[in-house]
C-alpha cells in the first residue's frame, strides 16, 4: 500500500465511523493494519468499532495489542478497562485502570474509574484512598467526590461521607448522586423522614434516573409500606433494566409480599453484581446447573451470603439430590464446623471448593446455595415436616448434662448482636442492657449464645440477669446447636442463631428490628418457614423497649405455666 493511499484510508474510516457505517470503518481499518500492523491509531479505532458493535473480546484484544507494544498508553488502558467492566470482568477492569493511573498519576478519569470499580468490588478502603487523592487534586470533580462518599459510607464513616456529598451539593444543588448519598446516610442513621425527603427530591429532579426510585423502594420496604415500595422497585427496574441491584431489590420486595416464583427469579440478578461476581468467579470454568439430571455426576453447592442463609436453604438439599440425580457436595461456611456432618441429603461437605482448574476438574456443575429456591422452582414456603439439623451426640450429651434444670426452671439462651459489618446491623442488633427488661421473671436461668466481637459483653450482664457466658465453649456451630437443644427457649435478634434454632425445631423467639427481611413477612408473629419461631416486632423503628415489654408479658405467661409446649 502506498503512503498516499494509507493516508487517505484513515480519514475515510473515521468518517465512516461518524456516520455509523461500522462495517465500512472496520474494513478500512483492517486494510490499514494489513499494510502496517504497528499503526496505533488504526488499531485503537478498530477497538472502538468493536466496542460499539458489542464485540467486546475483539475490542479488548485490539487495546491489549497496543498496551503490549506501549505499556503506558493511557488511552488504550482506559478503553481496555471500560471493555472489561462491560464484560463483568471487574478484576481485569481494575487492573487496567490501575495501570493507567500508574502511567499517568494525575489522570482524573483513571482515578475515578478505578475508584468506582473498587467500590463495586467492595474494596472500599482502597477506593477511598484513590478517590481521596483525585478529589484533593481536582476538587471540582463531583463524580469522584460522590464515589468517595459512597466508599466512606460503606466504611461506616458517615460524617466524612456526608461532608463529601454536601460539598458536591454546594457546587451543584441538583446533583442527584449527592442527593441520594445524603438520603442513604440519613437512612443509615435511622433518620427515615429525612431519607425519604432526600430520595423523593432526587426522584423529582431526575425522573429518568433509577437510583432515587431504588432507594425509595428500599426505605419503604423497611418501613413496611409495601405497595409504595413495590411501585418504586418496579419503576427502578423499568428505568434501569440491566441494573443488578434494581432487580435484586425488586426480588426482595416481591418475596416480602410472598410472590415467591417471580421474587426468586429477580433475586438471581444478584449474581451479576460486581461483588457477587468477584466472590464466585472461581467457579466460572464450571457449568452452572440448569436443572437437568446429572446421572451420577458431581454437583457442587457453593456457599454464598451469610450463615443464616445457608442454614435456611439446607432444607432443600434432599430435593436437590432427588432432582439432579447427582453426587451432591456442599461447600460449607467455616463456622459450621462439625455440624456439616448433619446436613441432610448430601454426599459430602468441604470447607473450600478450591479455585479452577482444581475445582473444574472435580465438579460437573455448580450453583450458589441461595439459588436453590429458584433452581428448584419454589413457589410457596417450604416448611420442614421435622427438624432437618441435629447436633452431634457428644456435644448434646455434654450440654444436656450441664443444663439439667431444677424443678420448674426455664433455661433460656440469648443472642443480642449480629455481624457488625452488615449495613443493617445497627437496626437488627440490640444492647445486652435491653434484656434488663426481662429481669425478675421467676425461675429463669439465662445462657449467652453470643459469639463474635460482642461476645465478652456476657461477662457484664445487666442487673437482675444472671447470665452464664457460654461463648468460649461454643467452638463451632455444632456446639451452639447442642446448647440450643438443651435449652427450653432461645430469644435472639435476627442472626444465624434464630435460623439454627428453627432448623433444630427448638422454640425460638426473634426480636425483629427495622428492615422487614422478606423471610419474616410484614406483620405476622409466626413463620411458615420455621414452625417453632415466634416473632416480636418493633412498633416504632429503632425502639426496642416495646419489643421487650411484649416479650416480658409472653415470658411471664409462659413461665407461669412451666409448660414448654405452650410456646
Amino acid at each position: 500500500m502506498s503512503p498516499l493511499s494509507a493516508a487517505s484510508l484513515h480519514p475515510r474510516a473515521v468518517a465512516a465511523f461518524v456516520r455509523r457505517d461500522y462495517a465500512e470503518a472496520e474494513a478500512l481499518l483492517l486494510r490499514l493494519l494489513a499494510g502496517n500492523a504497528a499503526d496505533r491509531a488504526a488499531r485503537f479505532n478498530l477497538g472502538k468499532v468493536y466496542e460499539v458493535t458489542e464485540r467486546y473480546e475483539a475490542a479488548a484484544a485490539a487495546y491489549e495489542a497496543i498496551v503490549a507494544n506501549t505499556p503506558d498508553d493511557v488511552a488504550a488502558l482506559l478503553r481496555l478497562g471500560t471493555v472489561r467492566y462491560v464484560q463483568d470482568r471487574y478484576e481485569d477492569a481494575a487492573a487496567a485502570f490501575a495501570d493507567a493511573l500508574r502511567a499517568s498519576p494525575g489522570d482524573a478519569t483513571a482515578a475515578l474509574n478505578l475508584g468506582i470499580v473498587l467500590n463495586g468490588l467492595g474494596r472500599c478502603e482502597a477506593a477511598a484512598r484513590v478517590l481521596r487523592e483525585a478529589v484533593d487534586a481536582h476538587p471540582q470533580l463531583s463524580d469522584a467526590r460522590c464515589a468517595l462518599a459512597e466508599a466512606l459510607r460503606e466504611l461506616h464513616r458517615d460524617g466524612d461521607a456526608e461532608a463529601q456529598a454536601r460539598a458536591v451539593l454546594e457546587r451543584d444543588p441538583a446533583n442527584v448522586g449527592a442527593q441520594v448519598i445524603v438520603g442513604q446516610i440519613a437512612y443509615d442513621r435511622g433518620e427515615f423522614d429525612a431519607a425519604e425527603r432526600a430520595f423523593a427530591a432526587a426522584a423529582e429532579a431526575a425522573p429518568d434516573r433509577a437510583e432515587p426510585r431504588l432507594n425509595l423502594g428500599v426505605l419503604l420496604h423497611g418501613l413496611g409500606r409495601y405497595d409504595e415500595a413495590l411501585a418504586h422497585a418496579e419503576a427502578a427496574v423499568a428505568l434501569a433494566p440491566d441494573d443488578p441491584l434494581a432487580h435484586f431489590d425488586l426480588g426482595l420486595t416481591l418475596l416480602l409480599g410472598e410472590r415467591y416464583e417471580r421474587g426468586f427469579a429477580e433475586a438471581e440478578w444478584r449474581l451479576r453484581d460486581p461483588r457477587t461476581r468477584a466472590q464466585l468467579a472461581r467457579f466460572d470454568a464450571i457449568p452452572r446447573w440448569d436443572g437437568a439430571a446429572l446421572n451420577g455426576g458431581t454437583l457442587l453447592v457453593a456457599r454464598e451470603q451469610g450463615l443464616g442463609d445457608f442454614l435456611l436453604w439446607a432444607r432443600l438439599f434432599p430435593e436437590l439430590k432427588r432432582r439432579s440425580g447427582a453426587h451432591v457436595v456442599v461447600e460449607t461456611p467455616p463456622a459450621l464446623g462439625r455440624l456439616a456432618d448433619a446436613l441432610p441429603g448430601i454426599d459430602g461437605a468441604i470447607a473450600f471448593a478450591g479455585d479452577p482448574p482444581s475445582a473444574g476438574a472435580r465438579f460437573d456443575a455448580w450453583l450458589p446455595v441461595c439459588s436453590l429456591p429458584h433452581a428448584l422452582g419454589v413457589r410457596e414456603p417450604v416448611a420442614p415436616a421435622q427438624p432437618y439439623l441435629r447436633a452431634g451426640a457428644a456435644a448434646t450429651a455434654r450440654f444436656g448434662a450441664r443444663f439439667a434444670p431444677a424443678p420448674g426452671e426455664l433455661r433460656i439462651g440469648i443472642a443480642w448482636a449480629g455481624d457488625p459489618a452488615h449495613l443493617l446491623d445497627r437496626f437488627r442488633s440490640c444492647a445486652l442492657e435491653d434484656f434488663a427488661a426481662l429481669a425478675g421473671v421467676p425461675n429463669v436461668r439465662w445462657f449467652s449464645l453470643q459469639k463474635g466481637p460482642r461476645e465478652d459483653e456476657a461477662l457484664h450482664p445487666p442487673p437482675g440477669v444472671d447470665l452464664v457466658a457460654l461463648g468460649p465453649e461454643l467452638v463451632d456451630l455444632d456446639d451452639t446447636a447442642a446448647a440450643i437443644a438443651a435449652l427450653d427457649l432461645v430469644i435472639a435478634v435476627d442472626t444465624s442463631v434464630v435460623h439454627l434454632a428453627g432448623a433444630l425445631g427448638r422454640p425460638v423467639w426473634m426480636l425483629h428490628g427495622f428492615g422487614n427481611y422478606w423471610l419474616w413477612g410484614l406483620r405476622r408473629a409466626d413463620s411458615p418457614w420455621y414452625p417453632s419461631l415466634r416473632i416480636f416486632r418493633q412498633r416504632r423503628a429503632g425502639v426496642w423497649s416495646d419489643v421487650f415489654a411484649d416479650v416480658r408479658t409472653a415470658l411471664e405467661a409462659f413461665a407461669s405455666t412451666r409448660d414448654a409446649n405452650a410456646i
